[in-house]
């Protein structure tokens, strides 16, 4: 079977069901890296160890979300090239995409190094938990622009189609980054910095993996040391829409980050407590994504054909299919809450508290994959302004308004997690309607009547 996906031609269904496959069994191997971290520094080196890597995690998404959108934006270049049959151009913009972000990696990995204690004493860390935090954050930067490369050779690959590959890489150095947490936290007793040493090494073997399958031949895409230059014209488009796609993920860190500065006033209780939800809740939240990095690649390859009509139909299977696995994730997990979260932690006002936080977010998450799939069309389709508009009123300035209000009215977990909900469905309804008007304008349902091969 090939690993490529043409998404210009054949079934809609059957091809963003095996593109989106793939995309799934990755999002839950790097949930790995994350989990097996937190999993054994929880049982094994307790509540305050926990906490300090739960405290770390939203600063490491922060740093890096600029250039995961950077990576978005060389994904969509490259798929509306490939869309359009033009290797040469898909080629030059990975190339160009990889050297601004190796720059960019290093000098966030020595500002990170440099500040990461000073943000997290403004993050209101509680004092038990700061030392440890600052260990593992400053380790785990220096991971940065490997993470970083990785996951532009990886949006590259799946531009192509090829959804497969990161699957078998992240699966691979997924068991690795297990063993390694074993070593250096059981056998080697180093605490949390084990666990961050286990995950930049990982991270920096997933890489070199990636970098080596882009190199060999006969990809749509290949990566190869003679064409490492900068392309000024395609570093521009790409950050036409990479950069709107970078800062709507900081501006959604930045939200999770405001939600961390409440959190961490209700006590190391809570913080730990925000930590494991966030653990469980990263199992519903990145096969989410996946449903918009196929939505992108798809509606990215079928606008450089020129076969908009396509994007329709592709958007709705993505979105439906989204539906369905997160309502019966997240259904899962909400009527075994305890149980799940005793997977993490062995605390029990710890799973207590994060069972609040679940009753309150869980039966909601359906929303977020038709907002994502509706988003992932128009920043496949060049609109990522729109999208970064939406992003901004929704899931920022009404998200911290309600925070602020919230917290100063009720001051409970409760109160706190009630703005994920609320903004998500406020967020998913302007999606849709921006979709509808874009897709109404650019490809009106009478405009392109279904092929044969256009058939879901």
């Amino acid at each position: 079977m090939k690993k490529s996906v043409c998404m210009t031609e054949g079934p809609i269904g059957t091809t963003m069901f095996w593109f989106i496959l793939p995309l799934i069994g990755s999002s839950v191997f790097q949930q790995l890296y994350n989990t097996a971290d937190f999993f054994l520094v929880s049982n094994f080196l307790g509540t305050t160890a926990a906490a300090a890597v739960g405290a770390s995690g939203t600063l490491v998404t922060c740093t890096i979300g600029l250039f995961s959108g950077i990576a978005v934006g060389t994904s969509v270049v490259a798929a509306q090239a490939i869309g359009a049959q033009d290797a040469e151009t898909a080629d030059r913009a990975l190339h160009t995409s990889l050297l601004f972000g190796a720059a960019g990696g290093v000098v966030l990995m020595l500002l990170g190094l440099c500040f990461a204690p000073g943000i997290l004493r403004i993050l209101d860390t509680p004092a038990s938990v700061l030392p440890q935090a600052v260990v593992y954050i400053r380790i785990y930067f220096l991971s940065l622009p490997a993470s970083i490369l990785y996951n532009m050779c990886a949006g590259a690959l799946r531009a192509c189609g090829d959804s497969r590959t990161p699957l078998g890489i992240l699966a691979v150095f997924g068991v690795v980054n297990v063993l390694l947490d074993c070593l250096l936290i059981l056998v080697i007793p180093l605490g949390v910095a084990g666990a961050a040493i286990a995950t930049v090494l990982c991270q920096w073997m997933s890489l070199a993996a990636v970098l080596l399958c882009l190199s060999r031949p006969g990809r749509p895409v290949r990566l190869s040391h003679k064409m490492l230059r900068w392309d000024a014209r395609l570093l521009g488009r790409v950050l036409r829409v990479g950069l709107p796609s970078g800062i709507q993920t900081i501006v959604i860190t930045f939200s999770d980050v405001m939600v961390q500065y409440y959190i961490n006033g209700l006590g190391e209780t809570a913080v730990a407590a925000f930590a494991t939800y966030y653990k469980v809740e990263n199992f519903i939240y990145l096969p989410i994504m996946a449903f918009g990095q196929a939505s992108t690649t798809f509606a990215g390859q079928n606008m450089g054909a020129g076969q908009l009509h396509r994007i329709r139909r592709g958007t709705a299977v993505a979105a439906a299919l989204g539906v369905a696995v997160t309502a019966g994730i997240s259904g899962m997990i909400y009527l075994f809450q305890g149980t799940v979260y005793g997977w993490f932690i062995d605390d029990a006002a710890v799973i207590a508290d994060a069972m609040v936080i679940g009753a309150v977010v869980l039966p909601s998450y359906w929303v977020y994959p038709i907002m994502e799939a509706c988003g992932g069309a128009l920043r496949g389709m060049g609109y990522s302004l729109s999208s970064m508009g939406i992003i901004l009123v929704n899931l920022c300035v009404a998200r911290v308004g309600l925070l602020a209000l919230f917290s100063r009215h009720f001051h409970t977990l409760g109160a706190i997690a009630s703005v994920y909900p609320i903004t998500w469905a406020t967020a998913m309804v302007c999606f849709v309607i921006v979709y509808f008007a874009v897709m109404g304008k650019k490809a009106p349902c009478s405009a392109a009547p279904p092929s044969g091969d256009d058939r879901l």
